[in-house]
């Protein structure tokens, strides 16, 4: 009978552990940040991860997010210093490590987003207002977001946020004057090119011109040596022949007339010679012909 007692009630613990436990503990993991709350009021402030116990039924808890969150807003258009519109992409991260402040001026995650942006939209406002269009896209927006990650600090500070970063994503022409302003651009971009062309073809111009000025000036200096070295030969070869001549005028003639029977003369060709001739008695001598 006791072994019966002994596991109804047994039984029944394990059965109220079941229902109880759940409301009895609560788990913070390291993502997260806690509050727990009784009929409205903040008994507990939970702000590292671990196992914690609460009141069942009585109590609830309530967590927040312990990362870094985005805070993506819409682009807006925003007049600048010269008075013309830029249309500006932000967004901001931030991350909650005073749940109980969080909760005390946001209430809650989604009217968090709302506040963010438009307090970071507002100081970027006066930010955008204080510089001129073409420098804002050009070389300030650096500058901008550290003047704005600046002021923000202590506004997110008063929700028990801390702000991580502030950054641009796009600064950009409005749609209406985009179009204007790309013409513009590509007109100047085509000048610009133009420009480098007609320079470039008035460099190679010179530099054909002074390629062929001077490929002429070579080739008359070729020219002219070898006309001065042709006439030193030919001047060389003269003064040869007019040596041999001197030294045997008699042979020179002999040899001359040689040279022009071979050019004028071809093969089985009749000659008629005189007798007196010295070709003809040369040919009918069977002596060789003397040479003095």
């Amino acid at each position: 009978m006791s072994i019966n007692r002994s596991a109804i009630i047994l039984v029944i613990f394990i059965i109220l552990l079941g229902i109880i436990g759940p409301q009895a503990f609560f788990v913070v993991d390291e993502t997260q940040l806690a509050i727990v709350t009784r009929f409205g009021s903040v008994k507990q402030t939970i702000i590292s991860p671990g196992i914690r116990a609460k009141t069942p039924f009585v109590d609830t808890v309530t967590y927040f997010e312990k990362r870094n969150v985005l805070f993506d807003a819409n682009p807006d258009a925003l007049l600048t210093a010269d008075k013309k519109r830029l249309v500006i992409d932000t967004y901001a991260i931030a991350k909650i490590y005073n749940p109980l402040l969080f909760r005390e001026t946001l209430q809650n995650s989604q009217r968090s987003i709302s506040r963010v942006n438009d307090i970071v939209a507002s100081e970027l406002r006066k930010k955008i207002a204080d510089d001129d269009q073409v420098d804002i896209i050009r070389d300030k927006r650096e500058g901008i977001m550290e003047e704005v990650k600046y002021d923000v600090f202590p506004k997110l500070n008063e929700f028990g946020m801390k702000t991580v970063d502030i950054r641009i994503k796009r600064a950009d022409f409005p749609n209406e004057i985009a179009t204007a302003v790309y013409a513009r651009m590509q007109a100047e971009r085509k000048r610009i090119a133009d420009a480098e062309r007609s320079e470039g073809a008035k460099a190679d111009l010179e530099i054909r011109s002074n390629v062929d000025r001077q490929a002429k000036i070579i080739t008359a200096e070729a020219e002219r040596d070898a006309d001065v070295l042709r006439g030193e030969g030919e001047a060389e070869a003269i003064r040869i022949f007019a040596e041999a001549l001197e030294q045997d005028p008699e042979f020179y003639k002999f040899q001359r007339s040689l040279e022009t029977y071979q050019y004028v003369f071809s093969e089985n060709t009749t000659i008629i010679l005189p007798s007196d001739s010295e070709l003809f008695q040369f040919l009918e001598s069977p002596e060789p012909f003397p040479v003095d």
